[in-house]
């Protein structure tokens, strides 16, 4: 009976040297709201004193979701002796249906300065449409009936106007169609010179030296977004990265490609959206990534 309780000692004290350094739980207010409804998305690590964390970004892949506003309390030290951050992000989509934000995955090195990673859970959402209420019909009224014109000198003064500048324009349109005609028309440009050219324009630009860092972003963003739209013909600057995503999946473009361009317009929407400030080796990175993405689907001319 003493060997038992001894084991049984034994294990529980044993039990700290087998738990995990690092425990990860992510959560969300409410699993079912109406389009554009707000939600409180939260990321909570609780890790050992010790352990080296890999810089990341909890918000970075919400899915379907887009930030509105984000909270991140610095690390501090709970009475188990063990440190805790939270992040904690206000979301919403525009689009309804189920939606699922993907599992948030953190790496770290333990005591061992072995690289490991931990894995939260995924969470689903439901996104209704707004329902009309009963009294949503109260704001219509019936048209008024058509005010009578009395004067009809004005009146006539009036269509002479119309006529007069209709005229005009039709004068001016194929005058220009004219001179458009005459004229030879040019080669459309290659997708990739024009956005190698608007690449080398923003380095030109000197935003970085500025501090003007969002800006930077948002015109590196837009300029890959507007290669997209000219390489692949689809729609690229009025849609969510998530959107885009998967348009060009769907249009069988090469996965690796796409997938780097996804991952390229995440890190831009952080900056732009989430107000993640990069390093400055991720700044010097972000402008490369770029080029490569031109680089790599521009087609290659075979002999």
């Amino acid at each position: 009976m003493k060997k038992i309780f001894a084991g049984i000692i034994l294990l529980l004290l044993c039990k700290p040297l087998f738990a995990e350094p690092v425990n990860l739980k992510v959560k969300v207010d409410r699993d079912k709201i109406t389009i554009g409804d707000r939600i409180k998305y939260e990321a909570v690590m609780e890790y050992d004193n010790g352990v080296e964390i890999e810089p990341y970004a909890a918000g970075k892949n919400l899915g379907e979701f887009e930030i509105k506003d984000y909270k991140i309390e610095a690390p501090r030290k709970i009475k188990s002796g063990k440190l805790v951050s939270k992040a904690i992000y206000t979301i919403t989509t525009f689009t309804t249906g189920e939606f699922t934000i993907p599992g948030l995955k953190i790496k770290y090195k333990n005591f061992d300065k072995q690289e490991k990673e931990i894995l939260s859970d995924e969470i689903k959402i439901k996104v209704e449409s707004v329902k009309p209420g009963p009294n949503d019909m109260d704001d219509i009224r019936p048209l008024k009936d058509p005010a009578e014109i009395k004067d009809w000198f004005l009146m006539g003064l009036s269509v002479i106007f119309i006529l007069f500048a209709a005229a005009i324009a039709v004068f001016i349109y194929f005058r220009k169609k004219k001179e458009k005609e005459e004229k030879p028309a040019l080669p459309p440009r290659p997708a990739e010179e024009i956005a190698k050219d608007a690449l080398k324009a923003l380095k030109e630009m000197k935003l970085i030296e500025k501090g003007l860092i969002k800006e930077y972003y948002i015109r590196l963003s837009d300029i890959i977004r507007t290669y997209i739209e000219d390489r692949y013909s689809i729609f690229a600057m009025d849609r969510t990265t998530w959107e885009l995503f998967q348009e060009m999946k769907s249009k069988r473009i090469e996965r690796l490609h796409v997938d780097r361009i996804n991952d390229f317009l995440e890190d831009c929407d952080m900056v732009k959206f989430a107000k993640y400030m990069p390093s400055h080796k991720e700044i010097e990175e972000v402008y490369k990534r770029a080029e490569e993405i031109v680089d790599i689907t521009t087609p290659k001319i075979t002999a």
